[in-house]
């Protein structure tokens, strides 16, 4: 007879994250939640595959009061937890336009709703204002825990009072931890020779990291290379398409008083077509897009490269390259790996 083998030490940690997070978290709305785990990992509507972030918390209405821009959509009000698994998932399908799902358990009601930042996407998102926000993170009126799909194996549950885990249902080691770290030093890289003032700076490198974070929700993977302004390729990155004029996200608003977000946007869900294309995306360290679709030959990878598809080992070829100028590589996997290299000189 085969052994069963159960996740029971994951389960612990999660019921004393909650213990501490939200502890008048109604004990059946904890059973709904861990029951349906396995929801937010393989989402789908109409065969696109979708990451749900929710929030779960006892007071939807002080956060709208204390998070700027702040808008919500109630969509469901019920008398009890029966309802938890159909009403999210009548509420994920709205995750695919950077929408949050909440549920609000407060004066014995249970509440389902959608929510969203109205800002600009040069402005922090929602994350980052509620778990950086002294008011929400010091308050005692707000219980709030975030509830992150990171890959089809793997959720993130945050707390407004420092807790932070992941959930992984896969037996392999994943990079997912240092999520955060990553994109900012790919961000460090990629404005590393934009001249601008400190203000407009860090304005660009805001936008360019959420830019990045819905990438990580929309695409299958990418690798994207950053090179030095003056880099000239000599043939090594040959095969693809180079632009003859480099889009410049800085170009859009930083050169002006006024800038057109519409134009912005557009600019940003370009950029996330060009990674979720085929290949390598190549920027410049003055944050200019250079050419997308790119391949390097096979016979540039390392042949002892054992693992990984052809994308990670394309991503290593590239950092052992040694290539004068070209200065990193940013990559991440459909199962959510992600890391942000220089390459070795």
């Amino acid at each position: 007879m085969a052994d069963n083998l159960y996740f029971n030490e994951a389960k612990d940690t999660v019921l004393r994250f909650i213990a501490k997070e939200y502890p008048t978290m109604p004990e059946k709305l904890i059973t709904q939640i861990i029951t349906n785990f396995y929801k937010f990992c393989s989402y789908e509507e109409e065969g696109a595959k979708i990451k749900p972030k929710m929030l779960v918390l006892n007071n939807i209405d002080w956060v709208s009061k204390n998070v700027p821009n702040f808008y919500k959509v109630q969509l469901f009000c019920d008398e009890d937890e029966s309802m938890f698994s159909s009403r999210i998932k009548a509420s994920f399908v709205f995750c695919q336009t950077d929408w949050y799902t909440y549920i609000e358990v407060k004066d014995n009601k249970y509440t389902y709703g959608i929510c969203k930042l109205m800002n600009s996407i040069k402005e922090k998102t929602l994350s980052q204002l509620l778990f950086e926000s002294p008011e929400l993170t010091s308050s005692d009126k707000i219980n709030l825990i975030q509830l992150d799909t990171l890959s089809s194996y793997a959720i993130s549950l945050r707390g407004v009072k420092g807790g932070d885990i992941i959930v992984n249902f896969s037996i392999n080691d994943s990079n997912f931890l240092n999520r955060e770290s990553v994109i900012k030093c790919f961000v460090k890289s990629t404005f590393s020779k934009l001249k601008t003032t400190k203000t407009k700076l860090n304005e660009i490198k805001i936008m360019f990291e959420n830019i990045l974070r819905r990438a990580l929700n929309d695409i299958h993977g990418a690798i994207c290379v950053v090179v030095d302004k003056d880099y000239k390729d000599k043939g090594f990155f040959a095969d693809g398409i180079w632009l003859e004029t480099p889009i410049e996200f800085s170009k859009s608003f930083l050169m002006s008083k006024s800038y057109s977000e519409a134009k912005l946007t557009n600019i940003a869900e370009l950029f996330i077509s060009m990674l979720n294309y085929d290949g390598i995306t190549i920027v410049d360290n003055m944050g200019r897009i250079r050419a997308y679709n790119v391949f390097i030959k096979p016979e540039k990878f390392n042949k002892n490269a054992t693992t990984g598809g052809a994308r990670k080992r394309a991503a290593y070829a590239i950092i052992n390259s040694g290539i004068r100028k070209i200065v990193g590589v940013y990559f991440h996997s459909q199962e959510g790996e992600i890391f942000y290299e220089e390459v070795k000189k």
